[in-house]
């Protein structure tokens, strides 16, 4: 992504709950190895669309310090992912059990892990800027579109996030995307713009394997459809569509 994506938990969204009754507790729970959320792990079509979600998280833990038994008790907005990762997060953490006045004891927290998106998730496009291609080059960017066609994950469900998605949900976005998407899964947009790649690159044909830097080609790519695709128009429509339909949570803005 070109954004960045946050997922906090603050030391204040750690409270003990009953049993034992927090009151007769002499020590609370803490954190020792508090959860360590990373950007890979905020759901894809969310974080394509920029919608932001808070899951609160209740778990039981161990008298040595493990969250067990977690479960999210409530998120908005739903169905997109965002209550599995927020568990999970959760678990990674270890705390310093809580205790009373003799040995540590066994208690219970909520934890509220807020997912957040830092920047405009649709900043408009930078203007490509690199030598025109060559017939050659050309030709080796035909060449890479098919190979990018015929493989089934290129139009998959997991590559925009919604194989998780409730069945009659994921049947309606997948309709969107075909459409909105069209021209930048299109062979055009493709061969062109690998082209355009190859071209800044000084290459006459793909590497024979992929490259170490290969996350780095993927984001000129992208950049390379300009004039060819505008992502940043399909993007806002596919997220002013999903919104209006489905819940989005408070903080999403439509235009």
């Amino acid at each position: 992504m070109a954004f960045a994506l946050a997922i906090a938990i603050a030391p204040q969204s750690l409270a003990a709950t009953s049993s034992p009754d927090a009151s007769e507790l002499t020590t609370p729970p803490t954190w020792i190895e508090p959860p360590s959320p990373t950007p890979d792990e905020y759901p894809l079509f969310a974080s394509i669309l920029g919608i932001t979600s808070e899951v609160q998280v209740e778990c039981r833990v161990s008298d040595e310090g493990h969250p067990v038994d977690c479960q999210a008790v409530s998120s908005r907005p739903t169905g997109l992912g965002f209550e599995p990762i927020a568990v999970a997060i959760v678990e990674r953490g270890r705390l310093s059990p809580a205790r009373d006045e003799n040995s540590a004891v066994e208690s219970d927290i909520s934890v509220r892990v807020p997912f957040s998106i830092d920047s405009d998730p649709f900043p408009p496009p930078p203007s490509w800027e690199g030598p025109e291609p060559s017939p050659a080059q050309r030709a080796a960017g035909e060449v890479y579109a098919r190979r990018v066609l015929l493989d089934p994950a290129y139009r998959s469900d997991a590559r925009w996030g919604l194989q998780d998605m409730p069945t009659a949900m994921r049947d309606t976005v997948r309709d969107w995307v075909d459409e909105l998407f069209r021209d930048d899964m299109s062979f055009r947009t493709l061969s062109l713009a690998m082209a355009r790649v190859l071209a800044r690159r000084g290459l006459d044909r793909m590497p024979s394997e992929e490259p170490a830097d290969w996350s780095d080609w993927v984001a000129e790519l992208q950049s390379a459809k300009s004039g060819y695709f505008d992502a940043q128009a399909a993007n806002i429509e596919l997220r002013r569509r999903y919104c209006t339909r489905y819940d989005c949570g408070p903080a999403v803005a439509l235009p």
